[in-house]
This record gives structure tokens, sequence and C-alpha cells, in this order.
């Protein structure tokens, strides 16, 4: 269905403080974690709200979350601290949490981040890309 109107995604069809972030019209990014793609929707140079997909079997190298998390499965499952959470559910993890979690079938999640992400350990030989999630331009923001 069609609708009349102008666009919502141009600047001139919403208020100023309005963001629109189009997933269809953003390409998924490599994380340093093997089967793991994210798209950025916004980042602030603190907070950051991200589409985050798991390939079947894929696992994000443990971290902690300074400011705590916020996740919604939109499609198949996550396995989280022993827990696993099918689409339509919402998580929030508190300040100072940290985990592993890992996607046996895969799935896709909505991901919001009030603060960078630390990373414990080495997740990947090396150190994050510059530019991958979780690194917001160091080694470890976009994502959170």
């Amino acid at each position: 269905m069609k609708t009349s109107g102008p666009d919502p995604r141009e600047p001139s069809a919403r208020g100023s403080s309005t963001e629109v972030a189009v997933g269809a019209d953003l390409r998924w990014r490599a994380s340093p974690h093997e089967g793991v793609e994210w798209k950025k929707l916004h980042f602030d140079g603190q907070r950051s709200v991200v589409l985050l997909r798991f390939a079947p079997g894929a696992c994000y190298g443990a971290h902690r979350h300074p400011r705590g998390e916020e996740y919604f499965v939109l499609e198949g499952s996550l396995l989280d601290g022993g827990e696993v959470h099918r689409a339509g559910t919402w998580i929030a993890h508190p300040p100072g949490s940290a985990h592993r979690p890992s996607s046996p079938e895969g799935c896709v999640l909505l991901v919001r981040l009030d603060a960078p992400i630390d990373p414990i350990g080495d997740p990947v030989e090396g150190s994050d890309p510059p530019d991958g999630p979780g690194t917001g331009g160091r080694s470890s923001g976009e994502l959170g």
C-alpha cells in the first residue's frame, strides 16, 4: 500500500529532534565475532541502538555493560545466561552485568546501550577493529 505525503526519512518531513533509521537501507557490518553482524541505527558517542544478527551457532565474546543493556529478540532465539530467549522477548541487563550470548539457531536483536561495552578478555585474536561493533572508534562503543 502506497501512502501519500512526504517521505518520513527526509528531514523536512519531521521535527528537528526526530531521528529515523530505515534498517533495510543500512548495510550489515561484520563484527569481530565470527557469524555476528550489526547495523547502526543510532550512535551519539555514548548511547547506541543497533540491529544485531547472529548466524546459527554464533557467539558474541564475553563483555561487561557499564550502564546496562536492553535487547528485544526480533527473530530466532538467543542463549544468554543459561536461558533461551525467543522472538518477542525483551531483556534488560543491569549496569555492571557481564555475559557471553550465543545463538544455536540464529537470531536478530534490537539492542540499546547507554554506554560502550567493556570486552572481557580477548574475544578474537588481537583487538577489535577500530570501527567494529562495541568499539565507537576506540576498542569498544557504537554497538556498545
